[in-house]
């Protein structure tokens, strides 16, 4: 009696006005929110997240719904053998109220109003699931067995210890096996495999253990897979075709996932894998011939995941950081030559000025002219010299595009228009020390 009360309460408040139903439910979502932390779920602000969160939050509300109305059910069932009818017929409707898909309230509804005000109840009953045992026995001679083990069912479900009924049952089961297996056969010689599967699932939910309907069902299964990864197949050998590789790759890999045993899909993707990685090995080579090598770098890395031999990646990428190296080093070096030379041109400059400002001094204290006082340079005209400075300056260009011989020659004829030039003579012993081997 206990379980009637806690049942019947629960469904007054299921059944209560739609504003206190309101209220519950925003109750409900507001504490659900609340705790949401104290779980671990975090803030939801993906709308992914809050999709998954309100579907899993749908399941357990309608766990809870069936397995409330299974005890409703049971209480209601109570009423029904008891010979309370009206009680029974209240229940029923009110767990149709909630759910109308309800097969047994809706059978136990229909007797319960069947029964309700007999004056003999328990002869009442009697002959009303005599009806429906001969209304069963009649589908079933008439071939009508899905009909037939429904309405046995139900003869059986409101008198469970009737015997014949049982019998019947059982018989009609195995029949429904039967019934359903040939189903399945049917829709297959038709090529509808999903309904012949429905069909040979059918038929192991009523046995099980049936090795037969097994053996279908894992060969539909194994065709429904191998179908599908045909059309995943063919789509990828349509974006092979257009030259769009990337989305070839995944769907052959969608392909092989469906059916991992396709060795047409298997060697399609050795051939789509390599030509991507040659595609992005050949960019990256590209680009360090034009000295990016960090872009090259990248492209490389990109070759990755497609590639079966990673250490000659590695080579490649290794490479080309050893060669960003020498060329930061050479970068170096050549900014640190360039500034010596600088030094020094500043350094004879000024070597110059103070020459030509004590001249100036001594001829202004003997009276005579400046060119009588600076003797004139021996052996270097002043168009070799400016000669010389041409060739240097030439040399200096090639040896910075480290084409070494023509800078060599450059500053040779430098030298020998100018041998005092200190430049060219730097110049020429760095060329040699760089041919040489030396740094």
């Amino acid at each position: 009696m206990t379980k009637i009360i806690f049942a019947v309460t629960v469904l007054t408040a299921l059944c209560a006005p739609a504003s206190a139903q309101e209220r519950m439910k925003v109750k409900s979502e507001e504490s659900l929110f609340l705790d949401m932390h104290k779980i671990g779920l975090g803030s939801l602000n993906e709308f992914d997240e809050k999709k998954k969160f309100f579907e899993t939050v749908r399941l357990e509300k309608m766990k809870i719904q069936e397995s409330m109305l299974s005890n409703v059910y049971e209480n209601a069932f109570e009423y029904y053998r008891a010979g309370k009818y009206d009680d029974a017929k209240d229940l029923a409707s009110k767990i149709l109220a909630i759910d109308p898909n309800h097969a047994d309230a809706q059978m136990l509804l229909e007797a319960s109003s069947q029964l309700r005000g007999s004056l003999r109840p328990s002869f009442s009953e009697k002959i009303m699931l005599e009806d429906r045992f001969r209304t069963a026995l009649g589908l079933y001679t008439d071939g009508r067995i899905v009909e037939a083990h429904k309405k046995m069912e139900e003869v059986v479900k409101l008198s469970p210890n009737n015997i014949k009924a049982k019998y019947w049952y059982a018989k009609m089961k195995e029949d429904l096996r039967e019934y359903y297996s040939q189903k399945g056969v049917e829709a297959y010689n038709l090529h509808d495999l999903k309904g012949a599967l429905d069909n040979f699932y059918s038929a192991l939910l009523i046995k099980p253990k049936d090795a037969r309907n097994m053996e279908w069902i894992t060969r539909i299964e194994d065709e429904m897979r191998q179908e599908k990864a045909n059309d995943q197949l063919k789509v990828a050998l349509e974006f092979y075709a257009q030259g769009n590789l990337k989305d070839a790759y995944e769907g052959l890999k969608r392909a092989l996932e469906t059916q991992p045993g396709d060795s047409k899909a298997n060697k399609l993707l050795l051939e789509v894998k390599n030509e991507i990685e040659s595609g992005y090995i050949a960019s990256g080579k590209k680009l360090y011939g034009t000295r990016r090598y960090n872009e090259a770098i990248a492209e490389w890395g990109k070759a990755r995941p497609y590639s079966s031999n990673l250490s000659y990646l590695d080579k490649l990428v290794l490479r080309a950081r050893e060669q960003m190296k020498l060329e930061a080093a050479e970068k170096q070096r050549r900014g640190e030559e360039a500034a010596r030379r600088a030094r020094e041109e500043e350094a004879r400059r000024a070597k110059e000025a103070e020459e030509q400002k004590k001249a100036e001094e001594e001829a202004a204290r003997k009276g005579v002219s400046v060119e009588e006082v600076v003797k004139k340079p021996q052996g270097v005209s002043a168009e070799n010299r400016l000669a010389a400075q041409q060739h240097y300056l030439e040399g200096l260009k090639f040896f910075q595009n480290s084409n070494y011989e023509k800078a060599r020659s450059e500053w040779t004829v430098a030298k020998q228009l100018d041998p005092e030039n200190a430049d060219t003579a730097a110049g020429l012993k760095r060329i040699e020390q760089i041919l040489a081997g030396g740094q």
